[in-house]
Parts: C-alpha cells; sequence; structure tokens
C-alpha cells in the first residue's frame, strides 16, 4: 500500500523541466541575431564568445588574450596573416578585436558590394584559424611588451590594471587581460590550439549580422557557422571577489612627477539589478565619462585646475578608440565602483584623494538636487540614441544582452528615466556605496611622500598655480585638506613600477 501511495504521489507531482542536456543544448545551431537595415550601405557581421581573460587558469594568465589574439592575426583557412588582411583591404576594412575579462569580442564592417566576401573571411577567422606558430611567437612577445614595458610608460593603464589586481586578489579578474610577462613566454600554438578548441564552440557564443544584410545572407553565415564544434560549453565554478578589507592603499612608484588615482569597492550589481538605472544616472551626475558636468570634474577640474578630469563608474567602462563613448563586449559578471582621478602634481595628489572621497560622502547625504536630477534625466535621453547611431553599434548592444542575460542600456535606461526620483537615487547610493570600504590605488613619482601625507594628521592643503580661490572656496579647501582617509597603516603597500606584473 505504501509502495502505491508513493507511485501515486510521484506521478502526481508537478513536471518541472530539466532543460536541455548539456550534448542536446550543444549540437544546436549557434545563436545567430539578424537585424537588417535597408537604409544602411554597410553590413556588420560581429561574435561574442565567452572566452575573455577570467577564463585563463592559473598558470596560464595570457592565453585567453593570445588565442583571441591569433584569431585576426595569425592566419585563417586557407590564407596566412598577410593573405588575409591583403583579402580584406579592397574593402577598406580590417578586423576589431575586444578582449575583456568575460568576453572575446569580434567585428567586421563593409559595403554591401563585398558582403560575401567579408562574411566568408569573418567565418574563415571564427571557425578556421591557423594558429601559425610563427605569428603566435610574434603575438606573443606583443603581449609581454605590453604587460611590462607598455604598462609602466602609462600612469593611468598601470593604475587601473593594478587596481583590479588589488581590488580582485585571488580571483579570475585579477591579473591584466594581456597576461602576466613571466607565464606569456611558456604559451605556444598547442596551449592556443587547445583554449579554443574548449571555448569557441556553438553553446559558448552569440553571433550577429546587420546592415544592408539579405536572408540569403544570413543564411551563408549560418551554414558556415555549422562548422563550429558541437561540444558542451567550457564549465567553471563563479567565484565571487573575496570581501575587501577597507583602509587599503597600494602606491606604485614611478619615475614621474605626478600621482594618479583609483578609489573604489566591489558592489553587487550588475545591469539586472533594481538598483543599477538609480545608479547610473547617480554616477551621469557625478562623474560621466570625459564629460565636463560631472560633480567629480567640478570640484577638482574646473573649480582648481587639479588635472585632466575626474570621473566615477558603476560597471567597467572602456573608451571606445578616441572617442568618449563606451565600449561594448566589457560588461562584467562581477561590477565595483570607481572613482578615477587623472594625474596631479605630487604637491595636490592628497588633496585631490581627500576632495574626491568627500564629494562622495556629499553624495550619499543628499543625493541630487531636483534641478540636478533634472538635466541628466535630459542629458541621457539625448546621449544614450547616439551611443548607437549605426546598425553595427546597435548589434553590438544587443549582442551584450543576449550573451549576458542582461537588459539592453540602449532600452532599459530611457525606459526607467522619467520614473526615476531623488529618493530611489538616494536610496540605491545608500544600499551600495560606502565611502568607509573603499581600496585606494594610487601610481605616484613619490611613494613615499604620498604614503605619509595620507596618513598623517596634518593637513594637505591644495596648491594653486598663479590664482586666488574665491573666500568660500577657500574655506571648502581648508575643510578638505585637514579630512582623514580612513587609512589602516598596516595595510599600506608601496610597489615599485617596474616588474609589477611579472
Amino acid at each position: 500500500m505504501r509502495a502505491l501511495l508513493l507511485t501515486l504521489a510521484i506521478g502526481c507531482a508537478p513536471r518541472i523541466d530539466p532543460g536541455p542536456v548539456p550534448v542536446d543544448a550543444a549540437s544546436q545551431p549557434a545563436r545567430l541575431l539578424f537585424q537588417p537595415d535597408d537604409a544602411s550601405p554597410n553590413i556588420y557581421v560581429q561574435a561574442v564568445v565567452a572566452a575573455g581573460s577570467s577564463w585563463d587558469r592559473p598558470g596560464s594568465e595570457g592565453l585567453a588574450h593570445l588565442t583571441a589574439s591569433a584569431l585576426v592575426d595569425a592566419g585563417a583557412g586557407d590564407l596566412s596573416s598577410p593573405e588575409l588582411r591583403d583579402a580584406l583591404y579592397p574593402t577598406g576594412n580590417q578586423l576589431e578585436l575586444i578582449v575583456d575579462k568575460e568576453w572575446v569580442s569580434l567585428r567586421l564592417r563593409c559595403h554591401v558590394d563585398h558582403a560575401e566576401l567579408c562574411v566568408d573571411r569573418f567565418a574563415d577567422v571564427l571557425t578556421r584559424p591557423r594558429f601559425a606558430p610563427n605569428d603566435i611567437i610574434r603575438l606573443r612577445e606583443d603581449a609581454v611588451h605590453a604587460v611590462t614595458d607598455g604598462l609602466t610608460s602609462n600612469d593611468e593603464a598601470l593604475g587601473e590594471a593594478v587596481f583590479d589586481a588589488v581590488l580582485y586578489e585571488g580571483h579570475p579578474y585579477a591579473h591584466p587581460r594581456r597576461g602576466r610577462a613571466g607565464v606569456l613566454p611558456t604559451l605556444g600554438d598547442t596551449q592556443v590550439r587547445a583554449f579554443y578548441d574548449a571555448h569557441y564552440v556553438r553553446e559558448n557564443m552569440v553571433v550577429g549580422l546587420a546592415g544592408a544584410a539579405t536572408a540569403d545572407l544570413r543564411d551563408r553565415l549560418a551554414g558556415r557557422l555549422e562548422e563550429l564544434p558541437s561540444r558542451p560549453r567550457p564549465d567553471r565554478v563563479d567565484m565571487k571577489p573575496a570581501p575587501v578589507e577597507p583602509g587599503s592603499l597600494t602606491i606604485v612608484q614611478t619615475p614621474t612627477d605626478v600621482t594618479g588615482f583609483h578609489i573604489g569597492h566591489p558592489i553587487a550589481t550588475d545591469r539586472n539589478h533594481p538598483d543599477w538605472p538609480a545608479l547610473y544616472v547617480a554616477m551621469t551626475a557625478f562623474g560621466a565619462h570625459r564629460q565636463s558636468f560631472g560633480r567629480l570634474f567640478t570640484a577638482i577640474r574646473a573649480d582648481r585646475g587639479l588635472n585632466y578630469g575626474d570621473y566615477a563608474y558603476v560597471e567597467s567602462y572602456v573608451q571606445q578608440g578616441w572617442t568618449p563613448a563606451p565600449e561594448t563586449g566589457v560588461l562584467r559578471r562581477h561590477n565595483h565602483f570607481v572613482m578615477w582621478l587623472r594625474p596631479t602634481s605630487l604637491p595636490n595628489g592628497p588633496f585631490a584623494a581627500k576632495m574626491a572621497r568627500s564629494e562622495l560622502q556629499r553624495l550619499l547625504a543628499s543625493g541630487l538636487e531636483d534641478a540636478e536630477l533634472d538635466e541628466v534625466r535630459s542629458y541621457l535621453k539625448g546621449a544614450i540614441p547616439l551611443l548607437a547611431t549605426n546598425p553595427g553599434r546597435r548589434l553590438s548592444y544587443a549582442l551584450d544582452a543576449e550573451i549576458s542575460g542582461t537588459p539592453n542600456l540602449l532600452e532599459h535606461i530611457p525606459a526607467h528615466l522619467d520614473a526615476l526620483t531623488n529618493d530611489d537615487i538616494r536610496a540605491a547610493l545608500s544600499a551600495h556605496l560606502d565611502p568607509d570600504k573603499v581600496v585606494i590605488v594610487a601610481v605616484s613619482g613619490d611613494a613615499e611622500d604620498l604614503k605619509a601625507r595620507l596618513l598623517g594628521d596634518e593637513p594637505t592643503p591644495v596648491v594653486y598655480a598663479d590664482v586666488a580661490p574665491s573666500e568660500a572656496q577657500a574655506e571648502r579647501d581648508a575643510e578638505v585638506a585637514a579630512l582623514g582617509m580612513g587609512l589602516d597603516p598596516t595595510r599600506v603597500v608601496i610597489l615599485e613600477a617596474d616588474g609589477v606584473f611579472r
């Protein structure tokens, strides 16, 4: 009787679809987004692959980036690297590659007259890379240069890389995208081929075709994507960053005569989080990238002339080329809040850091003013459509959303702008940002002096060049100069720039 009741209970239980088993999922066609636009003279073909630098295993840091670089610059199909460049030369375009922590993005734009040529060459790169050993060696040497002399010659890039290393210590995000100089010489075409075979599979990517593309061209691309392996995608434990200890200061000593900062902490949000639109709007008002209206920019650059610019972010921000627009393909599963203070003079370094901390405290205390919210709302209504003025950019945002499982920024932020209130923004800021939990990374030409002044009890006044501040500004300056930074003397580290990522 008991067995019968158990059988009946099981039979009546609700059925839960377990989803496709890995082998079934892997055997499906590659995901292909098709966004035709008859008004465009160009076609845009792109792919995003879950094969960024966070997929490097310990001891192989740099393999993901080296593999991606070799896709576009070590030959494909029947063509060597120079022959592939020559084949694309008549189109006036070349393959574009973006490698970040989570994703690799591959892109090609061509006039419609070269559509079939470009689709076939793009498919060759994605499905039939040659990985010529001599090209791998060349690209590996480029990567070694990038993480040694390349980083030490760029204080701002060095600061960002060290900030990642400190904030994500022990996490796959910790090492530079290009790898570590001591590891790269151990990587060759065998390792590159193995990484490609494991990660560049149908289930692990999304491909897109946009612009003046026809259904026939879509079918041609889909047919070529059938050449991708139908193996299950790689799996890994999604490590969360370890909690950071507040009061940390890491100073990288360089031979320059300036000081720059990255100041922030991890946050448990991405574009799916209900607070993300409020945080995005707040950071636009507080420190919009390469814009002059942000509070940080106004306080440090515009009012005091201390540096070239000061910005703030709540997700990874990579600038698109020489434009101030954000790059796509750089979303992360794990995000952080960061204030980026571009280099200032050695005497003004401590004051700039204190001013940023003070402005953050002010933001958290009062949120945005009503007029400020109205202004940033109006700004974003005009600025967001300008982020994607051609089918290729619109495709990039769609691919980001598809592969990351997050909303499309082009639609998500505009949908929330009118409903956001200052109460929403204050609540989001209070829930996710904390000046007392920040980690500070500085790149400075005088690390010992910076350490002493940030740890000391004496004020660190601003030094003006041939100007006198107003009475109100002088009063504010004195207040900021006397602030403490909440540092723990036992957690202050000085590193030499040379060899920091060897």
